[in-house]
């Protein structure tokens, strides 16, 4: 005759091993998707940086068809899902030392009516700075 505590041992082993078997899964498919989703955070960031230099060579190459084409890049990723919101400020103050002075503030007339503003502050030694900012 088999011993009691053994056959409750079998019948804890038969209901525990599929459970932590399917906490094991559980666990795994939440650290896949953590890690593809930092993943996807890293690729559009690398992705957006290389979009920016694009653009800020474009802008600086005094061809008019390539700074045209820089400005366009900048606005359309001011207004992207592509940009993120850690990034925004970045590309923003970039934006407005690059080409804001190059091709002047009308360019970015549709910026300014949508959710941003160009902000001009008087500097200490030479002049004004400017740059963008979201609007509260």
């Amino acid at each position: 005759m088999i011993p009691t505590w053994i056959s409750v041992v079998g019948v804890v082993m038969t209901v525990l091993s599929p459970l932590l078997a399917l906490g094991g899964v559980a666990l795994g498919a939440y650290l896949t998707r953590k890690s593809d989703r930092e993943l996807d955070t890293w690729r559009h960031r690398e992705e957006t940086m290389r979009m920016v230099r694009w653009a800020v060579e474009q802008i600086l190459e005094d061809d008019d068809v390539g700074t045209d084409a820089g400005v366009v890049t900048l606005r359309s990723l001011m207004r992207s899902e592509l940009l993120q919101p850690e990034d925004y400020e970045l590309v923003a103050a970039l934006t407005a030392a690059v080409a804001i002075d190059r091709v002047g503030e009308a360019t970015y007339a549709e910026l300014e009516n949508a959710d941003t503003e160009v902000v001009t502050e008087a500097g200490p030694t030479e002049g004004s700075r400017r740059w963008l900012r979201r609007r509260p």
